[in-house]
């Protein structure tokens, strides 16, 4: 197994294992918040980056990637609030020890799919902008890596022509 792929493994696993400590609710919440970064920040960040090139003359992608990533961030953390002070809220059930156990794991299981899918989406990110002829080679070589990217056409349809282009993305790798 290629090196690469035991790193990619070892990061989802930290994931689960966040999510192990965190539980169900606050997992969910943090993998809803991606999914509802994602779909928000790819319908509007144009409009965004239309309004600071007005002001501050940048061109190019660069004000488009920074607005994409300011409106990402700031919905997945307002989404991860609420679903924080959701988990404070039912602390009172989550801790009886039946349930507890239960929350859990169900925040293992989806903090490994939160990892899988965040990994997937970076990787796909990565295959359409190459970083380098080393890293695209790990990519290349990487059995793990269709697989994640895979996984990131979950979100895809929520990105305008995402589909297409990953469905590119994956017989490139392939």
């Amino acid at each position: 197994m290629p090196y690469f792929d035991i790193g990619l493994i070892i990061i989802i696993g930290i994931f689960g294992l966040i999510g192990l400590a965190f539980g169900l609710v606050q997992t969910l919440g943090s993998l809803l918040g991606m999914i509802l970064g994602v779909f928000i920040a790819a319908r509007y960040y144009e409009v965004g980056a239309e309004w600071i090139t007005s002001f501050t003359g940048w061109g190019g992608n660069f004000p488009k990637v920074l607005i994409f990533i300011i409106a990402f961030v700031i919905i997945n953390r307002l989404v991860g609030l609420v679903f924080w002070l959701i988990n404070k809220i039912l602390s009172i059930v989550t801790r009886l020890p039946f349930i507890s156990s239960i929350n859990r794991l169900l925040g293992l299981v989806f903090g490994v799919l939160e990892g899988a899918i965040g990994l997937g989406i970076i990787l796909y990110f990565v295959a359409r902008f190459p970083l380098g002829e080393t890293f695209m080679g790990a990519l290349g070589a990487s059995r793990i890596v269709p697989i994640l990217v895979h996984m990131a056409g979950v979100l895809m349809p929520l990105v305008p022509e995402g589909l297409r282009i990953l469905q590119s993305t994956i017989e490139s790798l392939r």
